[in-house]
């Protein structure tokens, strides 16, 4: 049986969320849920990337991105997959690496290709889930471009 992989996340600024895991990602999922007991260990704590506004019909821009962490990871059969729900980026990175990392090794993984903004939230994101660091200013600047993508997304839908 085939599933769908649900993330249980919390953002840096104290917001939880819930995803579905990247496609990409889901065979090596699937695979650990089929031979390990323990197969939510992967992704327990795991950092990861996530969209934090919608994504707009013609793809562009990309929503703004942010680093979260993991709290609990269920799968779904396929069928039963929610539909509302949007789906991580492929980049993350397990809890028994990132916590003996440096930020600066983890932020080198994660911040990917993403724009100059998405940038600075992932470094600001990952310095708080490595030191505690606050990410309230660099938060706020992501917030605003959320309510810009979603607004974007509500004058494609007049």
């Amino acid at each position: 049986m085939a599933h769908v992989f649900k993330v249980h996340v919390m953002l840096s600024w104290g917001e939880q969320r819930d995803y579905l895991v990247a496609n990409d990602v889901e065979p090596g999922l699937e695979h650990r849920l089929a031979t390990r007991k323990n197969w939510q260990e992967v992704m327990r704590g795991a950092l990861i990337n996530v969209p934090v506004a919608p994504y707009l019909p013609s793809g562009e821009p990309l929503p703004p991105i942010a680093t979260a962490r993991v709290d609990d990871v269920v799968a779904i059969a396929a069928e039963d997959a929610p539909v509302d729900l949007q789906r991580t980026r492929s980049q993350f990175i397990m809890a028994d690496i990132w916590q003996h990392q440096s930020s600066t090794a983890n932020y080198n993984y994660l911040h990917h290709d993403y724009d100059a903004e998405s940038q600075k939230q992932i470094r600001a994101d990952i310095d708080h889930w490595c030191t505690g660091a606050d990410t309230a200013a660099i938060s706020a600047v992501t917030k605003d471009r959320i309510l810009t993508q979603e607004k974007k997304l509500a004058d494609c839908k007049k």
